[in-house]
């Protein structure tokens, strides 16, 4: 995926931690406090986690499990994947004070006896005064990243003025220590199970990343299940979600979404302009020479040229209200052409009624071309049974795609798909 990168994105990471509860798999958040700077993540209830710091390049010796070369690998990083790991646990044991150490030979370090000191520690570690690889010298242990599972990556939308490159991780709780919030960065934790945190009359406040990730650990038997999963998991993508317009006014849309796509390409800077929700008689320009005006059981699209000295219609439906209205009502160039996707299509001659002055082309067949004015062309193809499509040649898109997309032997000549129902997608070779 092409990301907008910028200088104002900080790498962090964030780690899961998950337990068997009498509930089933509780997973640890901790709500944020309210801040009065305009911070989206003021009141929200994450899980631990925060940017990287250049002191953790200094944990790299003190680490059990994993060196730079192998977290690098995992993470598809040329180097400095270990900083993430260790990041990862630091943050989890500042804000949240559970701390994943092993004594140098792998076996369990016993905390009890330092909690005092550790309670220290934290405290300095929180305000800067010290670091993981001075702690693990100073009580001569190891970070364990022996079980530690790269679960997933996200970036943060444009649009907001804090912008994390994220790497989530997932741990099982260490047993015999109790989580406690630091009361600066944590002022509540809170264990549950992904359908509690997600249960609208809890009225958690949850950022679209954090709902995202509680939805992908739903369902799982055991904590060590769930951490099987995450551990297996190879050629974790990269998610970035793109502000849109809903019906209840703005939101996130993530790559799993229909409209990801379509106002990923519309709307390439993230201003949040695009739809991402259609509603019947919506009219949307999806190119330069291309609308579609969306009904209750499909799509007509409208294909014009660059000057708009005419149009082509494809796939005018008079028995829908609501489309109907919106086509008879567009007057950006005048309709020269009727299409239909499919042959024979008994709408036709109600269609012709409107425009007696255009032409209908009914009885295509694969392979033959319309010219729409003076510069757009649309070439016919066979996109399933009984159905055509059109390409418009000079943006690579297929109009009146079929639900499965265009065929294989037509590929190379199509970037976009304009299915007869939806919203736009890419082909394998867009």
């Amino acid at each position: 995926m092409n990301a907008p990168r910028a200088g104002n994105i900080r790498p962090a990471a964030s780690v899961l931690v998950l337990r068997d509860g009498a509930r089933g798999v509780e997973v640890l958040l901790m709500r944020r406090p309210e801040r009065g700077d305009n911070d989206f993540r003021s009141g929200a209830c994450v899980f631990p986690g925060g940017v990287l710091d250049a002191a953790d390049r200094q944990a790299w010796r003190w680490c059990l499990g994993q060196d730079d070369a192998q977290a690098s690998s995992r993470l598809g990083l040329e180097e400095g994947g270990l900083n993430y790991f260790v990041a990862a646990l630091r943050e989890c044991f500042e804000e949240v004070g559970l701390l994943f150490v092993c004594r140098p030979d792998g076996s369990p370090a016993d905390l009890v006896p330092h909690a005092e000191a550790l309670r220290d520690w934290r405290h300095r570690l929180h305000h800067g005064q010290a670091t993981m690889a001075a702690l693990c010298e100073a009580f001569g242990w190891r970070l364990d990243l022996r079980e530690m599972a790269y679960f997933s990556h996200w970036l943060t939308p444009v649009v907001r003025p804090k912008r994390f490159d994220t790497r989530f991780f997932v741990r099982l709780a260490p047993p015999q220590q109790e989580a406690m919030p630091d009361m600066g960065e944590a002022l509540e934790l809170m264990w549950l199970t992904p359908d509690e945190a997600l249960d609208l009359q809890r009225a958690l406040k949850l950022l679209a990343v954090t709902q995202r990730t509680l939805h992908d650990i739903r369902g799982f038997a055991s904590a060590r299940a769930a951490f099987e999963h995450a551990l297996a998991l190879r050629g974790v993508a990269l998610h970035f979600p793109r502000p849109a317009l809903g019906r209840e006014g703005p939101r996130f849309v993530i790559e799993s979404d229909p409209a990801y796509e379509e106002v990923a390409h519309l709307d390439p800077d993230g201003r949040g302009e695009v739809h991402c929700e259609l509603a019947p008689g919506a009219v949307t320009q999806l190119s330069p020479r291309l609308w579609r005006i969306h009904g209750e059981a499909g799509c007509t699209y409208l294909v014009t040229d660059s000057a708009r000295t005419e149009a082509a219609v494809i796939d005018a439906d008079p028995t829908d209200a609501a489309r109907w209205q919106s086509l008879r009502a567009w007057d950006l160039a005048p309709v020269r052409r009727l299409l239909f996707t499919q042959a024979g299509d008994a709408l036709a001659p109600a269609v012709r009624a409107h425009w007696p002055q255009a032409r209908v082309a009914d009885a295509m067949a694969a392979g033959q071309v319309v010219n729409v004015g003076e510069d757009s062309s649309l070439l016919a193809l066979a996109v399933d049974t009984g159905h055509l499509g059109f390409v418009l040649q000079e943006e690579r898109t297929l109009v009146g795609a079929s639900t499965e997309g265009a065929p294989a032997s037509h590929a190379p000549a199509v970037a976009w798909l304009a299915p007869r129902q939806g919203f736009m997608r890419r082909t394998a070779s867009g």
